[in-house]
């Protein structure tokens, strides 16, 4: 049996290196909209997180801090040398990777996060999501909650979850390896956006703004913590997962963003 490695991934294009870091109960298929337009420009790594995907699964005892650790000694293997580096993190993987740039310090030259996680922490309990082990081994079941949780957590069209999304989403569910609220509950996002040494946009779905989830306030929190005026920018027709649910509108921004000089 193939031994699989500690962060699969898939690369595509030509140019400077950009790295995608996906969202918690997921993986590179986040990514699925993105990658042709993104690869026209630059040589896209979409990665599989430690833990999720065709990844290696890693340590129930694992913390937080040392999945973070174990996540950045992975990348040095896989980024060595001082070449420069292009960032790109949503939800749980916006969080990553802010701090995976806070550690590569100057060789990360851009940062584009799309609603990250990690900030200040955030009361769940009230939140009403389903669990995927309600579904066991019924393929209808784990796709009706998966729908369900899409459209409370994820999505804000109902017309956006096609049957591809679901494809997607039952995948990832499937192999999610580690508990993303480890490292999205930890607080690191804030502190480590101000030890940045790049370029840094923000994308936030209009539809993403809930009392779970406060736009204005989390946005507010991400410019302070910045230091300075905030490249954001609102994305229309789109929640949490812009990148999937209006896939044009972001891939205009971020090719714009990642071009610059």
């Amino acid at each position: 049996m193939t031994e699989r490695p500690a962060i699969a991934y898939e690369t595509h294009g030509s140019g400077p290196d950009l790295v995608l870091f996906h969202g918690g109960f997921g993986c590179r298929k986040h990514w699925s909209r993105n990658i042709a337009s993104l690869s026209k420009h630059f040589t896209v790594h979409a990665l599989d997180h430690p833990g999720y995907g065709e990844s290696a699964g890693v340590s129930r005892e694992m913390t937080g801090a040392e999945y973070l650790d174990f996540f950045y000694e992975q990348l040095l293997e896989m980024f060595p040398g001082d070449a420069p580096l292009r960032f790109a993190g949503f939800s749980f993987g916006g969080g990553v990777s802010t701090n995976m740039a806070a550690r590569f310090g100057v060789r990360v030259s851009h940062l584009c996060l799309i609603s990250p996680a990690g900030s200040k922490k955030r009361n769940y309990a009230g939140r009403p999501t389903r669990s995927y082990k309600e579904a066991g081994d019924d393929e209808a079941e784990m796709r009706k909650i998966c729908r369900h949780n899409l459209l409370i957590n994820m999505l804000s069209y109902p017309e956006t979850v096609t049957e591809e999304t679901l494809d997607i989403q039952v995948y990832c569910v499937r192999n999610t390896k580690f508990n993303s609220r480890k490292v999205s509950g930890g607080e690191t996002l804030l502190p480590d956006l101000g030890k940045l040494k790049c370029k840094l946009r923000v994308l936030w779905g209009e539809g993403d703004d809930s009392k779970y989830r406060p736009a204005d306030q989390l946005i507010g929190d991400i410019a302070e913590a910045a230091g300075g005026t905030l490249d954001i920018h609102r994305v229309p027709k789109a929640g949490h997962w812009a990148a999937y649910e209006n896939a044009a509108a972001v891939n205009d921004l971020m090719v714009d963003f990642f071009s610059e000089d």
